[in-house]
């Protein structure tokens, strides 16, 4: 019941913040003067406008009755002030100034009647406050002023919750996006990010600046989500509660990040807490991120310390070019004071890099040559193609000197981290790890004589690619032929559900292994097909790995609904999905690229029991993505 009364009055919070144009009423208090009686008749509050209209009454009949404001007439409602923009045209088009010398009015006016003219002030009113002020101060001539209204402006962005309640809400709701958010600007917001009914609200729970209109509870922004993970636009409720629909928020690494026109702000994820001290506390959270990373000999691959730093799963996406695959790596060796790491693949479908292309260059290049980055910066919202800048080695040392590192010139971006430095030729000379956050276009990348005292360190045969194919071709055909060995790792702090391979009991399944009671279906959705291909079960988890075929020719697309589960067919006791890996779960997608694509994904259940013969997969009751009677053998 709690849940649906919450659900009533966030719909009826969304009716009203949608009717900007209600006329709110006011006390009669009426200024008396020689020719006239004024009153305030009415307020408009508008997104982006305050109308306020007064009423004149003559107290005889006149041939001329003027009204006039000076240009220092303003609105104070509590700490905020609204300017004067002028006087509404009597068609209601335009609105011009009105000193006394432009002689605006009526003729022939008679006595008792009502006469009315608006003012435009820039800017609203906020919900929530509720007193009101209409002054006019100049000392030479001045309209009518009125002070200490009251104001029926409710606060139409208000819920039950205080921080209390939202941590209740985020503990159930764990996704690794809800969460306590604080702003690292000057207004330093703090908000409350809840899910319900599959829809994210930022709850307000305070700010740096004393705002008395904005209080605890208070909606500041309702998400929507969009098909790229982690990115949503967002109805975000301004300072003084006007609405803009032009904001796009970003959650990656347990940060935020709002993007609106002209301005940008990072938030740091403050709940759950990830410190130290909750490190042997089991946490629902799950936090990912990547960088960018490239090929070595033997399966090896080169990134960032800080890119892999607190991951308990590593995954490399895009060797030979295929983004679907994701393929388990782990740490052999890290150098955490010049930010290296080196990585092997250790996944058993992994069949090698092929020819790697380019030479890894010791030597120390000299300033001025020119230098491209190739990575994978900002995935959320750069999407998932491998990124090219060019720019020149701007110094032989980094940040204060440090000589591990170049100065670039190349524009780089988070997510760019651990990727490769190559000069004109096509020799890998650097690996970027930073960007200068004060100067424009101004990057550092670590030299190659580290990684080679790194690689030294822990194997005794040379791992480093020595023959440059790619020198005598221009800079598109380098790209063309390199990035195919430049790779997107995905960190995770959740560990792999693969991490203890040797406890798995794997039951292969072919066709021949399922028997069906009703045909399968693979998705109807763009007429795709799916396929199981093999399940894994162990004392803690049963995985299932698919595979999907794209058979529409554009368009198509995939997900998973997180509410699928399977069955077990001896006991009929159900298992809820606990995760997903290489496929979003609804209402985000995987969009396909070509026809005939295929996508490789696993679901991760509960343990099934032991002895389990048979069981089926269902995503939901109405989806065609179910499988019945899976032998386990």
């Amino acid at each position: 019941m709690k849940r649906f009364l919450f659900l009533l009055l966030l719909v009826c919070q969304l009716v009203n913040l949608s009717a900007q144009n209600t006329t709110y009423f006011y006390g009669r208090d009426k200024v008396q003067s020689k020719n006239e009686t004024a009153a305030l008749y009415s307020v408009q509050i508008f997104d982006d406008y305050t109308y306020v209209t007064i009423e004149l009454v003559p107290t005889k009949n006149r041939s001329r009755m003027t009204f006039f404001t000076s240009p220092f007439t303003y609105i104070q409602a509590e700490s905020v002030k609204l300017p004067f923009l002028g006087a509404l045209s009597s068609d209601g088009t335009s609105y011009h100034s009105c000193t006394a010398y432009e002689n605006w009015g009526w003729e022939n006016v008679k006595k008792g009647e009502a006469y009315h003219y608006t003012l435009v002030f820039s800017g609203r009113i906020p919900a929530g406050i509720t007193n009101f002020s209409l002054i006019d101060d100049y000392s030479e001539y001045h309209g009518y002023c009125f002070r200490n209204y009251t104001v029926n402006n409710p606060n139409t962005n208000a819920t039950t919750y205080d921080e209390v309640s939202v941590r209740q809400n985020i503990d159930m709701n764990n996704d690794g996006i809800v969460g306590i958010y604080e702003g690292i600007n000057e207004q330093g917001y703090k908000l409350g990010c809840i899910k319900h009914d599959n829809t994210y609200y930022f709850i307000y729970l305070g700010s740096k600046t004393n705002k008395s209109w904005w209080k605890v509870g208070d909606v500041k922004a309702i998400l929507r989500p969009s098909a790229t993970a982690g990115l949503f636009k967002a109805d975000w409720y301004m300072e003084d509660k006007s609405t803009n629909s032009d904001v796009y928020v970003i959650f990656e690494r347990g940060q935020m990040k709002t993007i609106m026109p002209n301005e940008e702000t990072g938030y740091l994820k403050m709940y759950p807490s990830s410190s130290p001290s909750n490190a042997n506390t089991p946490s629902r959270e799950a936090q990912k991120w990547s960088g960018s990373g490239f090929a070595l000999f033997n399966g090896y691959i080169t990134t960032n310390y800080h890119v892999i730093e607190g991951a308990k799963s590593i995954y490399i996406k895009g060797i030979k070019g295929n983004f679907s695959i994701p393929y388990e790596a782990t740490v052999v060796a890290s150098d955490k004071h010049n930010d290296l790491a080196l990585l092997k693949i250790n996944d058993n479908r992994f069949s090698g890099f092929g020819n790697i292309p380019y030479r890894v260059k010791i030597a120390t290049a000299d300033v001025g040559e020119e230098i491209f980055v190739l990575g994978y910066p900002l995935t959320t919202t750069m999407g998932d193609e491998v990124k090219l800048t060019t720019g020149v080695i701007s110094s032989k040392t980094g940040f204060k000197g440090d000589v591990s590192l170049y100065q670039i010139s190349a524009p780089i971006q988070p997510g760019n981290s651990g990727g490769p430095l190559f000069d004109g030729q096509g020799n890998l000379i650097g690996i970027v790890n930073a960007k200068h956050t004060q100067a424009e276009n101004v990057g550092y990348a670590i030299k190659t004589s580290y990684l080679q005292n790194l690689i030294e360190s822990v194997t005794s045969s040379s791992i480093l690619p020595n023959n440059n194919q790619v020198s005598e071709m221009a800079l598109t055909g380098k790209v063309k032929t390199i990035k195919n060995f430049v790779y997107m790792i995905e960190c995770s702090n959740q560990p792999s559900s693969s991490n203890n391979r040797a406890s798995y009991n794997a039951y292969n399944t072919n066709n021949n292994d399922i028997t069906v009671n009703n045909p399968i279906y693979a998705a109807v959705r763009n007429n795709g097909a799916l396929k199981i291909t093999q399940v894994q079960v162990s004392d803690n988890y049963t995985k299932i790995k698919f595979e999907y075929t794209n058979l529409y020719a554009s368009d198509g697309w995939c997900s998973i609904d997180p509410s699928a589960y399977i069955i077990s067919n001896d006991t009929g006791k159900k298992y809820s999905m606990i995760r997903a890996e290489g496929i979003p779960t609804s209402p985000q997608a995987h969009y396909f690229s070509r026809q005939y694509e295929k996508l490789y994904f696993t679901l991760i259940f509960p343990a099934l029991p032991k002895n389990t013969a048979q069981f089926s997969f269902i995503e939901t009751e109405d989806s065609e993505w179910r499988f019945y009677n899976i032998k386990l053998q």
